[in-house]
This record gives structure tokens, sequence and C-alpha cells, in this order.
């Protein structure tokens, strides 16, 4: 049998971290969480997580992006699914062109699209 693909999930809310495990694990996924771009990046360093699901607005407006031109730089063959309220607003608000992102979603996303994008996206990756 083959190891779980590990999901890194990085959102300040509870209920996304509970979301992402229930609709994540009942996939087949193994689902860590962290709370902050800190926490995350502590976390993927010590793990090596196979995806990430960001947030855009933490602890700054703009810690997400920050974390995820991290990604970008320490770990680019992982995708990472950043996921915000203000996806939509995001290129007027901030400057993402510089982002290495596989995608930018709108909270909430349904479950079933959830796993779909993942499923995508490490399927890409292999």
């Amino acid at each position: 049998m083959t190891d779980k693909a590990k999901i890194l999930v990085i959102d300040d809310d509870q209920d996304i971290h509970e979301f992402c495990r229930l609709v994540l694990e009942s996939a087949g996924y193994e689902v860590l969480v962290a709370y902050s771009g800190a926490e995350g990046k502590e976390i993927m360093n010590e793990t090596q997580a196979d995806l990430v699901i960001l947030d855009v607005m933490m602890e700054q407006a703009d810690t997400g992006f920050e974390a995820a031109r991290w990604f970008a730089s320490e770990y680019p063959n992982v995708p990472v699914i950043m996921l915000s309220s203000i996806a939509d607003a995001a290129d007027n608000l901030f400057d993402t062109s510089t982002l290495n992102v596989a995608d930018l979603v709108n909270k909430p996303i349904a479950p079933q699209e959830l796993v779909d994008k993942v499923a995508r996206l490490l399927g890409a990756c292999q």
C-alpha cells in the first residue's frame, strides 16, 4: 500500500481546517493544519507535504501571498492552492503576477470541487 498524500492547510480559521480535514481525509488524504504562515512553513520543513492549501489573509492582509512566494522559492514542485474570500478581487488588491500558485479560488469551495482540484494537481506532479 502506498503512503497517503499529505495536504497542508494553512488558514487562521478553525472551521476551514475542519472542513478540509473532513473532505480530504474522506478522499484518502492525510491532512496537516497550521494557523499562520510561519507555522505552515515550519510544518512544511518538517513534513514535506505534497500540496498546500493556503489562505490569503491571516495575520496580515498579505500573509498568504508572502507565504506563497516562500513556497514557490523553497518547494517549487509542490502545488499551492490559494483559498480566499477575496479571490475575485485579489488581482486588484495585490500584485498576484509574481505568485507561483496552481489555483486561486473563492471560499466557500464545494467539497467535490476541492477534492477534484487536489486530485488533479497531485496527478500532474507525478
